[in-house]
């Protein structure tokens, strides 16, 4: 029990000194608060981004098809035993048989308004095919190179260009938000970090004083670390209301400035970015704090 009563009395002395101080020098606390909720802000922005292109590129990854083309002397059953094979190979999502009737039924309905052309070919010229989507569009090479290897496939199609595009897109997005977030992330933790070293500075014969009669690094320490925790809950607080009434003009804005992607809502994004929101700005300004003091008390 008198541990607990002191473990109890040195939590309120640390909340109530944090809580002082962030008051005692409001400047100081505003600028700390406004340069987490400017990181924040643009934090979120980023993962907005992110999060509607990474969707738009796994829908247009779902969108590109292998298509390998049936002999035509093949026989009958050969549709059905490839399908099964395909169907089997990992990350595959759809595998369909295309016969030559239904490959004759397309082309008459894309050339509808053309259909002096379709009158002008004699008999059905095109072959069976298979038709190939996978979850990862990497894999669609190894789905190919088996396909190669069956004697029934006379041809195999696949967009090579659109998969280095797609794959190269996929990278720089979510390198390059990572690198702009960390960025913006030291530089938050440097201003709180500032903000902190200030106030250890402002009481740095009260700290002196406290070490003199036995206070312990930790005793010093937590005060000052609360205060930077307060800094990152109000931070993130102020900016978890902000991105929520912004989120739909947000969202509008970058389905329309990426409008030639093919965008979706995400309804749990904004469960997401208050969850990533709070423990960034609440890490970003224990980080900064204990740095601080850190280097006061090892000084």
């Amino acid at each position: 029990m008198r541990r607990l009563s002191r473990l109890a009395g040195l939590a309120g002395y640390a909340v109530s000194t944090a809580v002082t101080n962030l008051w005692r020098h409001p400047t100081q606390s505003a600028s700390a608060i406004f340069a987490m909720v400017v990181m924040l802000v643009v934090l979120n922005g980023f993962l907005i981004v992110v999060n509607d292109l990474s969707l738009a590129i796994d829908a247009l990854e779902q969108k590109v098809n292998l298509i390998a083309y049936v002999r035509d002397d093949a026989p009958p059953s050969a549709g059905p035993i490839i399908l099964d094979r395909i169907e089997r190979a990992p990350g595959v999502i759809e595998a369909r048989f295309v016969s030559k009737e239904e490959a004759m039924a397309r082309l008459r309905a894309d050339l509808a308004d053309r259909a002096d052309l379709i009158d002008m070919v004699s008999g059905n010229p095109l072959p069976a095919s298979v038709e190939v989507r996978v979850d990862d569009v990497t894999q669609l090479r190894e789905v190919a190179a088996s396909l190669r290897t069956d004697p029934v496939i006379e041809e195999v199609i696949l967009p090579e260009d659109a998969i280095d595009n797609l794959v190269r897109l996929a990278r720089a997005t979510r390198v390059g938000g990572a690198i702009v977030i960390v960025g913006f992330a030291l530089v938050t933790t440097l201003v709180v970090g500032n903000v902190i070293r200030l106030a250890v500075f402002a009481r740095r014969h009260e700290i002196e004083l406290m070490r003199l009669v036995g206070a312990t690094d930790w005793f010093v320490r937590w005060p000052f670390l609360i205060e930077g925790v307060l800094y990152g809950a109000i931070g993130a607080a102020v900016t978890i209301a902000v991105v929520i009434g912004s989120l739909p003009w947000v969202e509008g804005a970058v389905r329309d400035i990426f409008r030639f992607l093919p965008m979706t809502a995400d309804p749990s994004l904004w469960i997401r970015l208050s969850a990533t929101t709070t423990g960034v700005g609440l890490a970003v300004g224990a980080t900064g704090s204990y740095m601080s003091v850190r280097r006061f008390l090892d000084a």
